[in-house]
């Protein structure tokens, strides 16, 4: 983990008058809302036609079982209808803004953030890698995040939870 990975994060999205999100830079730093998957093969093939997709972010193993995964787009807890982004889950996985480690219900998980951003709207993008099984990550969810409350917290994380920032030197910027 890089050193004040967090006060970078702030530094960038946060506006230091009003402690507002800067959504225009967040815009800009977003990329386009990829088309969704129409159908279960499509999905899949973009996932290289596997059943469980690994892959290693950093140190952490992260396990999606695609069947699972293409289903929550349209049977989830809330019953949102997620279909529409369903394109989003590789990208946001590979290309994260923020990575934040947290607790969430008595368990460590990984939470991704990406935005994502078509010709009307910016699409805030969660990922949960959740419960921890024996050093294994493996998918649980995401969401659209529609309130820019938990955006802001994600990137307000403290260094000790954030492990990754796009943004930080030898990144990009």
């Amino acid at each position: 983990m890089a050193p004040l990975v967090s006060y970078k994060a702030i530094k960038r999205y946060i506006n230091p008058k009003d402690g507002r999100i800067r959504t225009n830079i967040l815009s800009k730093d977003a990329d386009i809302l990829p088309a969704r998957h129409r159908n279960w093969k499509s999905f899949k093939s973009s996932f290289g036609n596997v059943n469980h997709y690994n892959y290693q972010f950093m140190e952490y193993k992260i396990v999606i079982d695609l069947s699972y995964a293409f289903r929550h787009f349209t049977h989830n807890t809330y019953f949102d209808f997620r279909k529409n982004v369903n394109a989003t889950l590789l990208p946001t996985l590979l290309d994260p803004l923020l990575v934040v480690k947290e607790e969430y219900e008595g368990q460590e998980v990984l939470n991704f953030y990406k935005p994502f951003k078509n010709d009307e709207e910016l699409f805030h993008m969660m990922m949960f890698q959740a419960y921890k099984e024996k050093g294994i990550y493996r998918f649980k969810t995401i969401y659209g995040a529609s309130e820019l409350g938990k955006v802001k917290r994600v990137i307000q994380a403290t260094d000790a939870r954030t492990i990754y920032f796009k943004y930080t030197e030898g990144s990009g910027s």
